[in-house]
């Protein structure tokens, strides 16, 4: 897969569309879609971004973001809008809503502020998290626990 580059110093205005992967060092005002990976170092404002991956090393983004598997949120990223996932990793700052299929990593030095929709979330010591937690998790387990439990206590 093809690798396109927007590199520190270019600003561009307007829609990017790639079928490969992209780094964006530079600016961005407008939607990005692509359909491989999302590298940023750079800023990216506009409605939507729609990739498969995306790794965030620093820079801000304000935009909703739409990715088919895992995004990457480093310590130095601040994202602005509202995140759709497969799973996903948090060290940086997000203000929005989080909503992924499987895990959120939420990593010490991680600021989150929304409404967190997930099947599972491990959050670590030190990180702030002001968000109101949905878990989308079909498994039973705890629900059939605390069902025998009672069960248990009203036999008693």
């Amino acid at each position: 897969m093809e690798k396109s580059y927007i590199p520190k110093g270019m600003k561009i205005t307007g829609d990017v569309v790639s079928d490969g992967d992209l780094q964006i060092a530079g600016e961005v005002n407008g939607n990005v879609s692509i359909e491989g990976t999302l590298e940023l170092n750079g800023s990216v404002k506009g409605e939507n971004i729609r990739v498969g991956s995306v790794e965030l090393t620093e820079g801000t983004i304000q935009s909703n973001i739409e990715c088919r598997d895992h995004i990457g949120i480093g310590s130095g990223v601040t994202v602005i809008g509202n995140i759709k996932a497969g799973d996903a990793q948090v060290n940086g700052a997000v203000k929005g809503d989080i909503d992924v299929t499987e895990n959120l990593a939420v990593g010490s030095t991680a600021v989150v502020e929304g409404e967190v929709n997930c099947k599972s979330i491990n959050v670590d010591l030190g990180a702030v998290c002001d968000v109101n937690l949905k878990h989308s998790n079909t498994d039973n387990r705890a629900a059939a626990f605390f069902e025998e439990y009672l069960r248990g206590k009203a036999e008693e």
